[in-house]
């Protein structure tokens, strides 16, 4: 296998793996991914494909017994959903980029304890059975963040995403496209499947 099919399989397992939003949990909490986080999801599949090619297992042959995709994106959920340690300098500078990343995206911003951004008309509700709701961010030890800014709102949504100001633009950039509808809302309930006849 070359290293370059084995990062083509590994970019389609992390597609799948990742498609829909939420289905992945951290510590009770659905996450959801940044580019750079599946990135290097798909690095370090492509790597573990290659070093099972290397035994004669390819990598189909690791569906048969586990998911390499979902342990490598729950593993990455980890590493960036807990234990972020941050200077008081570093978690002010992260902050600070995603407020002026989010608003050079033209996204209404009211920075406090947890960012709170407004959803633009005629975009996606997230409140409470429809009803229209802020979003609001935060960086804390257990990373980023996001939920709706109600109380009725449940837990969090983690993000798995560098703890930086790089990383600060990449949630920027996932906000603008929830807020937006070109990605999915992760604060969606299920659809209800009707019972086939």
């Amino acid at each position: 296998m070359s290293d370059t099919s084995a990062l083509d399989a590994a970019k389609i397992g992390i597609r799948m793996a990742t498609r829909d939003p939420g289905a992945h949990v951290h510590e009770g909490a659905p996450v959801l991914y940044v580019p750079s986080v599946l990135a290097e999801a798909a690095d370090l599949l492509a790597k573990m494909y290659e070093a099972g090619q290397n035994h004669g297992i390819a990598p189909e042959d690791w569906a048969t017994v586990t998911s390499l995709p979902m342990g490598v994106v729950d593993a990455l959920a980890a590493r960036y959903c807990s234990r972020t340690e941050l200077t008081s300098v570093e978690l002010h500078a992260a902050r600070d980029a995603l407020i002026e990343e989010l608003g050079a995206k033209d996204i209404t911003v009211r920075p406090g304890l947890r960012i709170a951004v407004d959803p633009p008309a005629g975009g996606p509700s997230f409140g409470y059975q429809g009803r229209e709701a802020p979003l609001s961010l935060a960086l804390t030890r257990e990373g980023w963040d996001i939920r709706v800014d109600e109380p009725a709102s449940g837990r969090p949504r983690r993000i798995a995403a560098p703890a930086t100001e790089e990383g600060a633009r990449e949630v920027a950039e996932l906000v603008r496209k929830i807020l937006s509808g070109e990605a999915p809302n992760p604060f969606a309930r299920p659809a209800v499947k009707e019972p086939s006849a």
